[in-house]
C-alpha cells in the first residue's frame, strides 16, 4: 500500500517506500562454535526520504476522537515464549567467570529534592485510553515535551500553555494503523527534538502478505518544538519493530526494536530478532534525504537499548542488549563507529558482559501487588533493560528483577541500576537494586544531571499502598551503590483496574540547568495520572570577591596558549584552581577583552565542550580593543571553553580577569538586587568632582550610596566613559593603583562606552579607579550606576549557574522572547521565568545583553518595572555598531524586566539577551 500525503501548507512531501530482506548482521563473537544467523528483516532503503512536514500547534488536539486502535499484549522478552520458525537459536557458551552480583543499594543522608509537581496527560481521553501509558518526557530551553499513549503535550516549563497533538495525525497514520511506544528527547548539543514510535497496519500489499510495520520518525526543525517538524518512516513488511529505543552520539542517531511478524489473523507471533538502525545527525537536520545503516540480529539477542548520550560528547554510539543463555539473558554490550554518509559504520562484536565476569544477567520479577482488586497488576512489568544512558565514557542502564529484600521472605519486583565503564573496554564500576522489606518497586527510569548526579524514578505499591511514583539519586561523590534515602513523588490514590502498567518510564536531562532533571512517571488512580516534576541537587553558591587576576593573556602565554584563537578553535580555559581561584569554584565574575582581532566576529563562551553555542559573550569589529564583563559558570574540573566566530583565517588575541568567585555552600557573601542607582559622575560632582587624569587613581565612596549597605564585601553596576580625550582603558580596584595589571574597561577616542561588573569594595567601603592612556594629558569623565551589593552572611540571594541560553533575539521569530525592533523612547517587558532554566521564584539575572543594527546612537536601561526614561544606563553605542554589555539584573515578582530604548526620535534597534544564571 503506497501511503502519500495530502496536507494543506505542508511542502516537499515524500513517500519512503521500503521491502523486506535480510539484512547485515550484528557481529558477534561465536557462541558454541557458531555466529547467530542474520535475521530476515529491515528496511531495504538505505536512504530514508521525508515522508512529510507538519506544525505540532496546528494538528488536532486531544479533544477530537482518535482512530482505530489495538490493544497490544505483551510481547514475549524471552524469545523460546515464540517459535521463531527456523532452527534454534545458537545459544552462548556458560559463564566464564562468576559476575558480581547486584547489591542492595545503601542509602546516603542526601537532602530531598523532588520540586512540586505539575499534572501531565492522564488516561480516559480518547488519545489515552490504551494500555500501556509508557510516560516520556524531554525538555528543552523553554519547553516541556510529554508523550503517553497515543498523545503528545507541549507545554512552557512551568506546565502552562498546554498544546496537546494527537500522534496519529502528528505522523499521518493511514486509516486502519495502529501504534504504541512514544518516545521524545530534547538534544541540546544539536537543538533538535526528537519524537519515535512504532506503526502498523494488516494490510496485504506494497510488498507484505500480512501487513506492514513501521518506525516513525519526527525532527523538530528548531528549538521550538511547537513550530515544524520533518517526518519520516521505515516500513518493515509482515513484521511489527515492537519496542523501539533511540540512543545519540555527537553524529549518530541509532533506532532499535524487537521484532516480531504478523499473521494472518494480524497477531504478532514469532521473534525475528533485533535490529537497529543507524542515522545521521546532520542529514537529519537538514530536512532531506537520510542515509540509513540497517542491521539485524539473530533469534539469541534481544532489546537493544542505545544509550543516549547525556551530553553526546564523542561520535562512538554505545548500546546494550540481552543474550539469551538458557532460560535467562545475559548483558550484551556493543559499540557502533563510523559514519553514516561516508558508508564506514561498523559494529563491533557482541560482547557477553555476563560471560566476561562483568555484570550478573537479567532477572525475571514477580508481577507487583496492590491494594483491592485485582490484587496484583497483572503483566506489567518483566526484566529486559528499559533504558540506557552515556555520560563521560560510562554506561548505566536500568530493568526490573526479583529480589528478596533484606527483612523480608518474599520475592519482590525490585529496581535494578547497573553501570559499567565503556571507554577501553567494558569494566564494572556498580550494579545496585532498589528494594524494600513488603513492597514491589518497578518500572524505573534513570537520568544523569550534567554535573553528573544519577536520578532514578520508580513505581512502588504494595497490599496496602497503591502504585505511586518514588525517587533517589546519587551525586558524583557518593560510594558506588549507595542512594539517597526514597523521596515520594507522588502517591497512587485508587487500585488499578488495567492490566498493563508500562514498558518504560523517561527521565530527561535539563540542557539549561546542569543540576536539574525531570521526572513523569505515572500513579495509580483507578487509571493512571502522570506527573511532571524537575529533580534539582543545586545547592545555592554564595559570593568570594578577589583582587582582579588575569588567568588568561594569549599576548604573553598567561592561562597556557602563547598564539592567538583561531576560527571556530574550542579551546579549555583553565579557571578553578588558578591563583586565588579554588578548584571548587562553581562560577566567576570577571572581565573578558578582546585584543588585536583580524577579523569582526565574536566570542561564545560554554562551561560544556560540544558545539558552539548559540549564544555570544563580546562582539567586537576590527581594531578595537574591547571588553565585556561576564559572571559565568564554570564546566568539569573548573573550565570554561571558549570559540571565536568570525570569518575564516581570521585571529583574535583573548584576556580574561576574574575578580571573584562562588562556592556551593554558605560560607561566602550573598546578593541583593537594587534598583539602578548613579554613585559616580564627574560631569555633574556626584561621587566625585572634576575629570580623570591619566595615570592618578582616586577613590570613591559606594557603601552607604544607592542602598549599598556599610558591610557590603562588593558590587554589582554599569561603569560608563565619556568624553575622553585619548583612548585608554580604565581599571577599578578595591585600594588606589597607579598601575593595575588588569583592565574593566577599553575604548577609543569619541566613543561613550559602558561595561558592567562585579567589583570588591575597600575594607572603607570605596572602589579606585585608574585611566590610562599613551597621550600624556589625557583626561576623560567616569559613570558608575550600582545594581545590587554582597553582603557577608545568609540574608541575601545565592547564585544558580546555568548554561547560556537565549531568551531575547528580536531577530527572529524562534525563542525570541520580544520579535521585532525596539523604537526609539520606549519600554518594552521581557518575561524570564521559566524560560532558560530561570525558575519562577528568581530574583535577578546574570547574562549578556547585545545591540545590533542601531539606526542611531543611543543607550538601553534595564529595570525591574517600566519607568518611563530612566536616569542609569545599562548598555551605550553608535549607530551601527554590534556591541554587547554583562549585566546583573533585578526581576520584578513576576520575573519580569523592562529594557528601555533612549536614542533620537526614529532610532530603532534589535537587542539580544543571553542568561548565564540567576539568584534567588
Amino acid at each position: 500500500m503506497r501511503r502519500t500525503v495530502r496536507r494543506a501548507g505542508t511542502r516537499l512531501l515524500v513517500v519512503l517506500i521500503a521491502a523486506l530482506v535480510a539484512a547485515p548482521p550484528i557481529a558477534a563473537a561465536p557462541p558454541a562454535e557458531q555466529a547467530p544467523a542474520a535475521g530476515p528483516f529491515r528496511p531495504t532503503d538505505q536512504q530514508l526520504e521525508r515522508r512529510g512536514h507538519v506544525v505540532a500547534s496546528e494538528l488536532p488536539s486531544a479533544d477530537v476522537a482518535a482512530g482505530p486502535t489495538r490493544q497490544l499484549a505483551r510481547l514475549p522478552w524471552r524469545t523460546g515464549d515464540a517459535s521463531a520458525g527456523s532452527s534454534s537459536p545458537v545459544l552462548p557458551a556458560a559463564p566464564v567467570t562468576t559476575a558480581a552480583a547486584p547489591v542492595e543499594a545503601a542509602t546516603t543522608a542526601r537532602p530531598p529534592i523532588v520540586t512540586p509537581t505539575f499534572n501531565g496527560l492522564a488516561s480516559g481521553g480518547p488519545l489515552t485510553s490504551v494500555e500501556p501509558p509508557d510516560p516520556w518526557v524531554a525538555v528543552g530551553p523553554n519547553h516541556i515535551v510529554q508523550v503517553v499513549n497515543l498523545a503528545m503535550r507541549i507545554t512552557n516549563r512551568q506546565g502552562q500553555n498546554p498544546t496537546v497533538v494527537s500522534l496519529e495525525s502528528f505522523f499521518d497514520l493511514p486509516a486502519g494503523s495502529f501504534h504504541a511506544d512514544p518516545r521524545v528527547i530534547y538534544d541540546a548539543s544539536h537543538g533538535r527534538w526528537i519524537v519515535i514510535e512504532f506503526s502498523g497496519d494488516c494490510l496485504a500489499g506494497d510488498g507484505a502478505t500480512t501487513g506492514h510495520g513501521y518506525i516513525d520518525l519526527a525532527i523538530s526543525d528548531t528549538a521550538d518544538p511547537r513550530l515544524g517538524w520533518t517526518i519520516y518512516w521505515a516500513q518493515y513488511n509482515d513484521a511489527i519493530p515492537d519496542f523501539p529505543g533511540i540512543g545519540t552520539s555527537t553524529d549518530k542517531v541509532g533506532l532499535s526494536a524487537n521484532i516480531f511478524t504478523i499473521d494472518e489473523s494480524c497477531d504478532f507471533t514469532d521473534y525475528l530478532g533485533a535490529s537497529l538502525v543507524v542515522l545521521d545527525w546532520g542529514q537529519l537536520k537538514a530536512g532531506g534525504p537520510v542515509d540509513a545503516a540497517p542491521f539485524a540480529t539473530s533469534t539469541a539477542y534481544s532489546t537493544i537499548r542505545p544509550a543516549l548520550g547525556v551530553p553526546s560528547l564523542s561520535t562512538d554510539l554505545h548500546a546494550v542488549l540481552g543474550v539469551q543463555n538458557g532460560l535467562t539473558f545475559d548483558v550484551g554490550y556493543f559499540l557502533v563507529t563510523g559514519s553514516v554518509p561516508n558508508d564506514t559504520v561498523s559494529i563491533s562484536d557482541i560482547q557477553d558482559l555476563t560471560a566476561q565476569g562483568i555484570v550478573d544477567p537479567f532477572g525475571e520479577p514477580p508481577q507487583p501487588r496492590q491494594p483491592g482488586s485485582p490484587s496484583t497488576i497483572a503483566d506489567a512489568v518483566d526484566g529486559r533493560p528499559t533504558d540506557a544512558i552515556t555520560q563521560n565514557g560510562s554506561l548505566t542502564f536500568v530493568s526490573t528483577t526479583g529480589c528478596t529484600p533484606a527483612g523480608d521472605t518474599v520475592e519482590r519486583a525490585c529496581v535494578r541500576v547497573s553501570e559499567i565503564f565503556a571507554n577501553g573496554g567494558p569494566s564494572p564500576v556498580q550494579d545496585f537494586l532498589l528494594a524494600e522489606p513488603g513492597y514491589d518497586l518497578y518500572m524505573g527510569g534513570i537520568g544523569l544531571s550534567q554535573k553528573g548526579a544519577l536520578h532514578v524514578t520508580y513505581t512502588r505499591s504494595s497490599a496496602t499502598e497503591y502504585a505511586g511514583t518514588h525517587a533517589v539519586y546519587q551525586l558524583p561523590s557518593d560510594p558506588a551503590n549507595a542512594v539517597s534515602a526514597d523521596e515520594l513523588v507522588r502517591a497512587g490514590s485508587a487500585t488499578y483496574v488495567g492490566t498493563r502498567w508500562g514498558d518504560y518510564v523517561g527521565i530527561a536531562q535539563d540542557p539549561q540547568d546542569p543540576s536539574v532533571v525531570w521526572q513523569t512517571n505515572e500513579v495509580s488512580t483507578g487509571g493512571w495520572q502522570t506527573h511532571v516534576s524537575s529533580l534539582s541537587t543545586a545547592v545555592g553558591a554564595t559570593y568570594f570577591p578577589i583582587e582582579p587576576y588575569r588567568v588568561l593573556d594569549t599576548r604573553n602565554g598567561t592561562g597556557g596558549y602563547t598564539t592567538k584563537f583561531r576560527v571556530n578553535e574550542a579551546r579549555t580555559i583553565a579557571v578553578g584552581g588558578i591563583g586565588p581561584i579554588p578548584s571548587d569554584a562553581v562560577a566567576v565574575t570577571g572581565n573578558l577583552t578582546v585584543v588585536g582581532q583580524t577579523g569582526a566576529g565574536h566570542f561564545s563562551l560554554s562551561p560544556v565542550l560540544g558545539n558552539p553555542p548559540t549564544s555570544s559573550i563580546i562582539n567586537f569589529p576590527v581594531g578595537d580593543v574591547r571588553a565585556n564583563n561576564v559572571t559565568f559558570p564554570l564546566g568539569e574540573a573548573g573550565y570554561i571553553h571558549a570559540w571565536y566566530v568570525a570569518p575564516a583565517g581570521s585571529r583574535s588575541n583573548l584576556v580574561f580577569d576574574v575578580t571573584g568567585y562562588f562556592k556551593a555552600n554558605d560560607t561566602g557573601a550573598t546578593y541583593n538586587p537594587l534598583s539602578p542607582a548613579r554613585v559616580l559622575d564627574t560631569r555633574n560632582g556626584t561621587g566625585l568632582t572634576g575629570r580623570f587624569q591619566r595615570d592618578v587613581p582616586r577613590s570613591f565612596q559606594v557603601s552607604g550610596k544607592g542602598g549599598v549597605p556599610l558591610a557590603a564585601v562588593a558590587v554589582t553596576g554599569n561603569l560608563t566613559v565619556t568624553g575622553q580625550t585619548a583612548s585608554g582603558h580604565v581599571s577599578l580596584t578595591p585600594t588606589p593603583n597607579a598601575n593595575p595589571t588588569t583592565s574593566t574597561l577599553n575604548f577609543p577616542l569619541g566613543d561613550n562606552r559602558a561595561n558592567g561588573l562585579t567589583i570588591p569594595l575597600s575594607s572603607a567601603g570605596k572602589v579606585s579607579a585608574v585611566y590610562k592612556s599613551s597621550v600624556a594629558g589625557s583626561t576623560t569623565n567616569l559613570i558608575f550606576d550600582v545594581t545590587g551589593y554582597y553582603l557577608p552572611g545568609t540574608s541575601g540571594l545565592r547564585f544558580y549557574p546555568l548554561n547560556p541560553g537565549r531568551r531575547m533575539d528580536t531577530r527572529t521569530t524562534v525563542l525570541t522572547g520580544l520579535t521585532g525592533k525596539f523604537t526609539a523612547n520606549t519600554s518594552r517587558v521581557l518575561d524570564t521565568a521559566g524560560f532558560m532554566g530561570v525558575p519562577a521564584n528568581a530574583e535577578a539575572i546574570t547574562g549578556n545583553l547585545t545591540v545590533t543594527q542601531p539606526t542611531k546612537a543611543g543607550h538601553l536601561a534595564l529595570t525591574p518595572d517600566v519607568f518611563p526614561n530612566p536616569p542609569t544606563s545599562t548598555l551605550n553605542f553608535p549607530a551601527a555598531d554590534t556591541r554587547a554589555n554583562g549585566v546583573t539584573q533585578p526581576l520584578n515578582g513576576s520575573g519580569d524586566m523592562a529594557i528601555y530604548f533612549k536614542s533620537a526620535a526614529g532610532a530603532t534597534v534589535h537587542a539580544i539577551l543571553d542568561i548565564s544564571g540567576y539568584f534567588r
